[in-house]
């Protein structure tokens, strides 16, 4: 609880298993119920691109219970986000979990310092406001860190929610390659493991 609960920032090194560790661990264990009510949560997963938010909108509008034609005017206003959040899930029913991948896009792919800065104000209204409904995690190279602790909202954020992802040495990536197959029951010869 508190002010930074609803938001996550996952950082590691380019290639340490970021996204892998969001999309085949975090999401799969939160549609599990591993947080209360996580199970009912509407996920939606987006790469920021040069134009995040019509990637947002794209992404929002798949998942959307009763869809609008556009979601875009809304999202430009720094409270967008949270009332669209409100507009696009069911009355009084779930939260929604916004999986923002490769965040860095942001300030490497957009080329316009004030789009950029308007979606870092509407990610960081939305997860703040008490009313919220919306849930942020985002992926972040480790490289790219001091990006977003130039926006004041989200510099907090971070402040408080990291969670860092190092490279797995070759041992834990030897466990994640025959551990599941295990699970499964299926046996994977030591060749295709070195593989």
């Amino acid at each position: 609880e508190g002010p930074a609960s609803r938001f996550l920032a996952v950082v590691g090194p380019s290639g340490g298993g970021k996204s892998s560790v969001v999309r085949a661990g975090l999401i799969p264990a939160l549609r599990a119920g591993v947080l209360p009510g996580s199970a009912s949560w509407f996920i939606v997963q987006m790469t920021p691109g040069a134009a995040p938010f019509e990637e947002l909108e794209a992404a929002l509008l798949r998942i959307a219970v009763d869809p609008p034609a556009s979601l875009i005017d809304q999202l430009h206003d720094d409270a967008g986000l949270l009332r669209v959040a409100d507009r696009i899930l069911p009355d009084g029913a779930g939260e929604l979990l916004l999986v923002v991948d490769q965040f860095e896009e942001v300030f490497t792919l957009v080329t316009d310092d004030d789009r950029t800065r308007r979606f870092l104000d509407t990610l960081a209204t939305a997860v703040t406001d008490p009313r919220s409904r919306l849930r942020v995690v985002v992926t972040l190279r480790a490289d790219f860190y001091d990006r977003p602790l130039r926006h004041r909202g989200l510099a907090e954020l971070l402040r408080s929610r990291i969670e860092t992802v190092t490279p797995l040495t070759p041992a834990e990536i030897e466990r994640a390659v025959t551990g599941p197959a295990e699970h499964a029951g299926v046996r994977i010869g030591p060749g295709l493991v070195a593989q």
